[in-house]
């Protein structure tokens, strides 16, 4: 290693990472799948002999982990029996095997250099179908993975160079869009080839020792940063809960629960341990994911939130450790449905490891502006079949969906429509794209109002989307989603939850003639029937007098509402991100008459809020306050600290008072308030029965410090705990 000279070493690192950006543009040109051209749902990499990940694609990170993996297991599986050789490919897409579900298909690839295996490369991406028993493969009536398609262990794809022809017809005789997944498949064949030829001149060039020795270097390298980083931040036991409001398609009211993906991630020195043992049992429904799901949603998490400065590699994945036993939701045993893991239990894995992360990021003043509130939660998928104008009939997955709000950091807003948190490149279709592809004219497609998480920082607008069908024939559409009577995108530090997925269907509309007669009618002026939906609604018929509304969720917000700045509220008003209504229910200003913010009244009106907050009721009363000077040893978030005084440590506010000691829950001091009517809080109408929303403020300033999703029942939710403060 001490040989390469850092010259060498640099230039071989960005050639990595520019054949990687090589293979992501061959996949691509040749793919046309709107899943990879749009959605960036696909990735590439490098990786050592054993598989281990040296260079990887900057698309979708939840591939990182899980490319790996399936290299990891065509090593294991076909060493021996049919042989590892010069010009062979195997294909994979068995969730048991590295996949996060079946239509995520990789194919990886040994690269030989003068007989010696140099390297693997692979490439993966999402395919519209790969069969089972819905258009699409999201089987949201499986109840077991025999239902879900076409599951390939590692199999030999390309013996020797040449395709295997039998292979090939199989898999796309599992498919309802042969011609799209051909198209795939070469693409991902000829992704690696533009890395088998890159790396082969890399070693012509710098010798094959110094190209490993430098893959290696760059996984010790990004394994020493994040290890440096941990060890500066303060041990502690972080603890997030997600929820899943429904099982699948069953429909089955004693079943159809609520799920739960529970994480306790401790960090104690340099190392982390995400523990979701206490999640759910897996369920009947296609909610589940395997292990490959659950590590493909913490290193989505885990990548751009403490390592966003290192090289992605399978370094950074050594100071982690994961417990879960298998049979979990979260790491389901076979035959359990997992179609949906990716969007489903996959998603809150990942959107747990974010929160937890991101307090945890949020206990150091150097990387407090790291943490972030939760992202969008989970989109609500919409794959539409039926035949267009041309006669064809064809499955379209709509991206819409994808083009939600960010969430909220401590020193900004999130962004409009930054798209999903786990997609780095991520695109949506134009509009006229959509229209001559599939049958479907847009009413309106645009910024939702109030769709992002309420705080003193606020979570980004999505874009929500209104269709009707034009032009087709025998069309069918299936929608699901969680997020429908859960908040997945929870505020952080006092911030209210982004908005839920929300849909709307008007059947027998009078859309036509309206159109007919000039208007471009908003969703509520349409007449005709609008059935109940539901959030695993399955395939129903759409008409050409239907019309389709949609807003996915957008990020959650960060602090208290009532801290939003009067400026930065006026101008929500008049760019159209916050409605005057919710301007006085969420943020509780007072408007003139001309519709702008009073300053005088609201300061006011606020004033009036915090007062009622120091009478809400706590469990226990304040402790005596401590006496002697106070030093601050760590922040808890950018409102509470722990400090020392008197001999001991506390959590304590910034007004001064002290809630707790830093031994015990704060909550538990805390006022406490209880919210039932979610639309109070933000954009949502709908929630679980079994849940609510506890707000908890400072007794001493009525400051709210959070605002937590719990069941009913539960007890006080002990989210952050400085290990250090028990000593």
């Amino acid at each position: 290693m001490t040989a390469i000279d850092p010259v060498t070493f640099e230039v071989i690192r960005h050639r990595l990472l520019a054949i990687t950006d090589e293979q992501g543009a061959t996949l691509a040109a040749i793919s046309g799948s709107t899943h990879v051209v749009e959605a960036s749902d696909y990735n590439v990499g490098l990786y050592l002999p054993d598989g281990s990940v040296a260079a990887m694609g900057r698309t979708i990170l939840s591939h990182s982990s899980s490319m790996a993996a399936i290299t990891r297991s065509v090593i294991g599986d076909c060493a021996d029996d049919p042989g590892i050789n010069a010009g062979d490919m195997f294909i994979v897409n068995d969730p048991w095997k590295g996949t996060v579900h079946a239509q995520d298909v990789g194919v990886v690839a040994p690269i030989f250099y003068q007989g010696e295996l140099l390297a693997w490369t692979g490439a993966m991406c999402h395919m519209v179908d790969v069969g089972g028993m819905t258009p699409g493969s999201f089987c949201i009536d499986a109840t077991d993975s025999y239902q879900e398609g076409l599951q390939m262990p590692p199999t030999k794809l390309v013996d020797g160079g040449k395709v295997r022809t039998d292979v090939w017809n199989l898999v796309l005789a599992h498919t309802r869009m042969a011609a799209t997944v051909n198209l795939d498949l070469r693409a991902l064949i000829a992704a690696n080839h533009t890395a088998i030829r890159a790396m082969t001149a890399l070693a012509d060039k710098y010798g094959a020792e110094t190209v490993r020795a430098v893959m290696s270097s760059l996984i010790e390298l990004s394994e020493k940063r994040l290890r440096n980083r941990l060890a500066r931040l303060p041990d502690a036991r972080l603890h997030s809960r997600a929820f899943l409001d429904n099982d699948g398609g069953l429909a089955l009211s004693r079943e159809n629960a609520t799920y739960e993906v529970d994480l306790v991630l401790t960090k104690r020195g340099d190392s982390l341990h995400f523990d979701y043992s206490a999640s759910s049992p897996q369920a009947k429904g296609y909610i589940n994911c395997a292990f490959s799901g659950m590590m493909a949603g913490i290193a989505a998490a885990l990548l751009p939130t403490l390592a966003y400065d290192a090289p992605w590699n399978e370094g950074l994945f050594k100071p982690v450790e994961v417990h879960c036993p298998e049979g979990l939701i979260c790491n389901a045993s076979r035959p359990a449905a997992v179609s949906g893991g990716a969007l489903e239990a996959g998603w809150l894995v990942e959107m747990t490891a974010i929160e937890c992360l991101s307090k945890l990021a949020a206990c150091s003043d150097e990387l407090i502006a790291e943490a972030q509130a939760v992202p969008a939660g989970g989109p609500d998928k919409f794959v539409l079949t039926g035949a267009g104008e041309n006669g064809g009939r064809q499955t379209y997955v709509i991206m819409d969906c994808l083009a939600t709000g960010g969430a909220a950091y401590a020193h900004r807003d999130g962004v409009w429509t930054q798209g999903q948190h786990n997609i780095e490149r991520q695109k949506i279709s134009n509009v006229e794209a959509v229209e001559m592809d599939s049958p479907l004219l847009y009413l309106w497609r645009g910024l939702v109002a109030d769709s992002g998480g309420a705080g003193r920082t606020r979570g980004g607008m999505s874009m929500g989307a209104v269709y009707t069908v034009h032009g087709g024939r025998d069309v069918t559409a299936l929608n699901s989603a969680h997020g429908w009577e859960v908040p997945n995108s929870t505020g952080i530090f006092g911030g209210y939850p982004g908005a839920q997925n929300t849909r709307t269907v008007i059947h027998d509309s009078d859309v036509r003639a309206r159109l007919a007669a000039g208007q471009i009618p908003a969703v509520e002026e349409l007449s005709g029937d609008r059935p109940v939906m539901r959030g695993r609604q399955g395939l129903y018929h759409l008409g050409d007098d239907d019309v389709l509304a949609t807003v996915p969720q957008a990020g959650g917000g960060w602090g208290d509402p009532l801290e939003r700045s009067l400026p930065a509220l006026q101008a929500d008003l008049d760019f159209g991100a916050v409605t005057p209504e919710a301007a006085v229910r969420v943020y509780h200003a007072v408007l003139d008459g001309e519709g702008r913010v009073d300053e005088a009244a609201t300061l006011a009106r606020r004033e009036q809020l915090r007062d009622e907050r120091r009478g809400w009721p706590a469990d226990r009363p304040l402790p005596a306050q401590p006496q002697g000077a106070r030093t601050r040893l760590h922040p808890l978030g950018d409102r509470l600290d722990v400090v020392e005084a008197d001999d001991a440590r506390w959590v304590a506010c910034h007004c001064g008072v002290v809630l707790a000691p830093a031994t015990e829950q704060w909550r538990r001091h805390a006022g406490m308030s209880v919210v039932h009517d979610v639309h109070a809080l933000g954009h949502a109408t709908r929630l679980d029965e079994g849940l609510e929303l506890r707000l908890y403020a400072c007794p001493g300033c009525g400051r709210l410090h959070t605002a937590d999703v719990v069941r009913r029942e539960a007890a006080h939710l002990d989210d952050i705990r400085l290990l250090d403060a028990e000593v």
